[in-house]
C-alpha cells in the first residue's frame, strides 16, 4: 500500500478497482524535526532542523545506494530519539554539539567505507569547525568487558573490533530488528558472540539462538495475521 518504498510493491489493477483511492500529503519533515527537538529539549530548534533535513537529503542524493541505507521519516524519528537522550545527559556542550555527536555516532556505524568521507565531509560543511571538539560518547565499563570478553574467546580486542561490537550495542537499543552486513572472514558472527558475552559479563541477560531461514516458512519465523479470526498468530 506504500509503492516506492523499501520492500513495498504496486497492488495490481485488478485489486485496485476494489478500493477507493485516498488522496495523501507528503509530511513536512523540516517541521516534524523542527518539533521533536523543541519537545526533547532544544531550545534552537528551527536552526538545528533546518541543518538535520539538510544533511539527510544531501546523503540521499550523494551517498552510493545501499538497500539497507534509509533517510526517510523513520529513520529521522529514530535518531531525534537519540538525540534527545544525549541532550537530556549531556547539558554542558551547546546544542548543536550534542546533536553533531548523535548525528555522527549513530550513522557512521551503518555507512560503508566509501561513504564515510563524504558523510563526514557533509557534517563539517554543516557544522564547521566543531566535529574537532566533539569526542565520541564512549561507554568505558562497558568497553572494558569487550575487551575481556574478546580474550576469553582467543581474540585480540583492537580499537577497530571494540568499536563495532559498542555501534552493534547503540543500534539494537533503539532498534527492534539489525541487519549486521560485510563480507564473509570479516568477523560478523565473532562480533555478535563477543556483544553477547560482554553484555552477561556487564550484568545484561544476553542469548544467542540460531534459525536456518531456509528451515522454517516466513509465517513461522515472524508470525501472521489467520485470515479468517484476523488474530496475530506466532
Amino acid at each position: 500500500m506504500n509503492p516506492g518504498y523499501a520492500g513495498r510493491t504496486e497492488l495490481p489493477e485488478s485489486v485496485k478497482a476494489l478500493f477507493r483511492p485516498c488522496a495523501m500529503i507528503v509530511p513536512d519533515m523540516d517541521l516534524i524535526c523542527e518539533i521533536m527537538l523543541m519537545s526533547e529539549g532544544y531550545s534552537e530548534g528551527k536552526v538545528l532542523a533546518r541543518k538535520f533535513m539538510m544533511l539527510y537529503r544531501l546523503s540521499e542524493a550523494l551517498l552510493s545506494q545501499q538497500k539497507h541505507y534509509d533517510w526517510k521519516l523513520r529513520a529521522v524519528k529514530t535518531t531525534l530519539n537519540v538525540a534527545g537522550s544525549m541532550r537530556r545527559n549531556d547539558r554542558e556542550n551547546t546544542e548543536d554539539r550534542v546533536l553533531l555527536r548523535a548525528l555522527r555516532d549513530f550513522n557512521l556505524g551503518k555507512l560503508v567505507m566509501d561513504d564515510v568521507g563524504i558523510f563526514v565531509g557533509m557534517i563539517d560543511d554543516l557544522f564547521p569547525k566543531q566535529r574537532e571538539h566533539v569526542v565520541r560518547a564512549r561507554e568505558l565499563d562497558f568497553e572494558e568487558k569487550i575487551s575481556e570478553a574478546s580474550k576469553t574467546m582467543y581474540l585480540q580486542p583492537e580499537d577497530i573490533f571494540v568499536l563495532k561490537c559498542s555501534q552493534l550495542r547503540e543500534i539494537a537499543v533503539v532498534r527492534w530488528s539489525v541487519f549486521v552486513l560485510g563480507p564473509a572472514g570479516c568477523g560478523k558472527s565473532e562480533m555478535i558472540k563477543v556483544l553477547a558475552k560482554a553484555q552477561n559479563l556487564f550484568g545484561e541477560k544476553a542469548t544467542i539462538n540460531v534459525l536456518n531461514p531456509k528451515s522454517v516458512t516466513r509465517n513461522e519465523l515472524y508470525g501472521y495475521i489467520h485470515p479468517a479470526t484476523r488474530e496475530w498468530k506466532d
